[in-house]
């Protein structure tokens, strides 16, 4: 099963738990490596269940979503996605929904969820609820779902994955049994590659740092990940001319306009691509080519990026795009954003080192 190299552990000790009757009411899945959590997540609740979650009536799965829309009205769209990609992200997920604002976990979904807990199973079994995403609870949902976990009723079993646990109420964590996905091994994931025919397997999976997730992204490039890159390179030369001819400004704006076209979570995409693409290049600088990470769509030379990447900007460019990532859950303008955003890269790349 792709993603579970690893972490067959993890599977083995549900498998006794389940056996010995002594399985925690709440497990937290950290997959913050894109090692396929929710594949862990529906795993676990088919054990849990004794057979397909999808088919079960005691099943209910619940994710991030836009305001007026309700995860009962999406699981169709769920099952879509988890049979086209079973190690799918929340990523992956907002590409389905196709929207530009940020989605969350809404109080209604966890009114639902207690109105589902209150009734009786309907096979008189075990009851499983997966949240995916619950670092993008809202306030009011987050306070609902941990008074539920503080008192669960007998046979009933939560299943919440995320790939930021940093992000989540640190009383809902305290409540939960951590399961850690690891990294998966360059090995693995190269041979997998290759029985999928992807051509530059080796170079996709040294780029995948452990995540499989990031794997199939890189294989894939129908999705958006060439576009970003392109985006990024041109934002860089800009902001590179900007010290010899401050018209390029106008030309900054406009490299704005185009990022504050993509979707909210493409905007994530692109600063998370970013990080990683000024981290590779920061390693180049300083000797460490191996220690880098970064596979090209559009043929960038990192090492051409890399003299300008140094210990007197590295800092000051990391903050403004993870300040930056923040602002942009938090829905702000991202014209100003982005427009903000690309000055103050130009500024620090045209800092010098010595």
């Amino acid at each position: 099963m792709i993603g579970f190299w690893e972490n067959d552990n993890l599977i083995k000790s549900i498998d006794e738990g389940i056996k010995e009757s002594r399985v925690p009411h709440c497990h937290l899945i950290n997959d913050s490596y894109g090692s396929g959590g929710i594949l862990l997540g529906m795993t676990i609740a088919e054990k849990l269940l004794g057979k397909d979650p999808f088919k079960h009536p005691d099943f209910n799965i619940y994710f991030p979503l836009e305001k007026d829309d309700i995860s009962e009205n999406s699981i169709e769209r769920f099952k879509y996605l988890f049979k086209k990609i079973n190690c799918c992200g929340l990523s992956d997920w907002n590409q389905i929904l196709n929207s530009n604002v940020q989605s969350q976990i809404r109080v209604k979904d966890i009114t639902n969820l207690h109105e589902k807990i209150l009734l009786k199973a309907y096979e008189g079994k075990n009851k499983v609820y997966i949240i995916w995403g619950p670092e993008l609870l809202n306030e009011r949902a987050g306070n609902k779902l941990l008074k539920i976990l503080e008192e669960p009723p007998s046979r009933t079993y939560f299943i919440l994955v995320s790939e930021k646990i940093n992000q989540i109420l640190p009383t809902i964590i305290s409540r939960s049994i951590i399961l850690n996905l690891s990294k998966l091994s360059f090995s693995h994931i190269e041979k997998s590659l290759k029985e999928m025919q992807i051509n530059d397997a080796s170079r996709i999976a040294r780029a995948a740092n452990g995540s499989w997730r990031k794997a199939l992204q890189l294989s894939d490039k129908s999705n958006k990940i060439e576009e970003i890159e392109s985006i990024w390179i041109m934002g860089l030369r800009g902001a590179f001319k900007s010290s010899e001819n401050k018209k390029i400004v106008v030309e900054l704006m406009g490299w704005a306009e185009k990022i504050s076209s993509l979707t909210r979570d493409e905007q994530k995409q692109f600063l998370e691509f970013g990080s990683n693409l000024i981290r590779s290049a920061l390693v180049v600088n300083y000797k460490a080519k191996e220690a880098s990470y970064y596979y090209s769509f559009n043929n960038f030379n990192v090492e051409k990026l890399a003299p300008f990447i140094h210990s007197k900007n590295i800092l000051k460019i990391i903050n403004l795009i993870d300040k930056t990532h923040y602002e942009i859950i938090r829905n702000a303008n991202v014209k100003i954003l982005f427009s903000n955003f690309i000055l103050k890269i130009a500024k620090y790349l045209n800092m010098k080192e010595y």
